[in-house]
């Protein structure tokens, strides 16, 4: 399958965190400034990771762009990208490069909404509107993920499904949960909690969609995906 490509490669650093200080990043030895300073929570250690360098708006420091959980002497390591929108930018490529159509459910590629005003959804497609929900791993070692926000993500695909445009262009409904090559894979319809909202959004013809991404120095590729409607009910 074809990779979505970063505009540059990436350069392998080192997150550092230090108590009571902002955190940086080290390249070759040099300390260096970093813009965002990611998820990986309090603890007081190094954490490997993937920057590009920041010149945006007068920024003179890195961006990083992915992390990983591996050891820093891995050579092999499994990186988690903590960009979403550059996910979504992925699924986009993915869906546009006719990989996904098992989900459009034909040759015709997406296209990313410029105005969701009307319908709210991120994609649409001939036949399909999709909503794409990201998670980030939260905690560092144990490749544990948040479904906190899952649940009003469901919520508000089914607040979609009564909005007036979106019944007018009678498409099939689906949100598309993206997973990440590394951080475990554990299915949102586990939770007690949503269960109803989940077969009560499958009840109105919501689909329940997985692609599972691997994040490399040079670009997203998509591994695999699959329908889990089946499963909530």
């Amino acid at each position: 399958m074809e990779k979505f490509r970063f505009g540059k490669k990436l350069q392998e650093a080192v997150l550092r965190r230090k108590e009571g200080q902002q955190p940086a990043i080290i390249i070759d030895g040099k300390e260096m400034k970093v813009r965002n300073p990611v998820f990986v929570g309090n603890r007081v250690r190094d954490v490997p990771c993937l920057v590009e360098e920041d010149n945006k708006a007068g920024n003179t420091g890195y961006t990083v762009v992915a992390v990983s959980f591996d050891n820093l002497n891995r050579q092999e390591k499994a990186w988690v990208c903590i960009q979403p929108v550059l996910l979504e930018q992925a699924i986009g490529s993915f869906m546009e490069n006719h990989q996904m159509e098992g989900i459009t459910g034909d040759c015709r590629c997406a296209n990313r909404l410029t105005d969701t005003r009307d319908t709210g959804f991120d994609f649409e497609t001939g036949n399909v509107c999709i909503e794409i929900k990201v998670f980030m791993p939260v905690t560092v070692g144990t490749g544990s993920c948040t479904w906190k926000s899952f649940h009003e993500a469901v919520k508000q695909i089914t607040r979609h499904c009564n909005n007036p445009a979106v019944k007018e262009k009678g498409k099939r409904i689906l949100l598309l949960t993206v997973c990440q090559d590394g951080t475990g894979q554990m299915q949102p319809m586990e939770d007690g909690s949503i269960k109803d909202e989940l077969k009560k959004a499958v009840g109105m013809g919501v689909e329940f969609w997985i692609a599972e991404t691997k994040t490399e120095e040079d670009g997203i590729s998509l591994l695999r995906y699959w329908d889990y409607t089946d499963k909530i009910l």
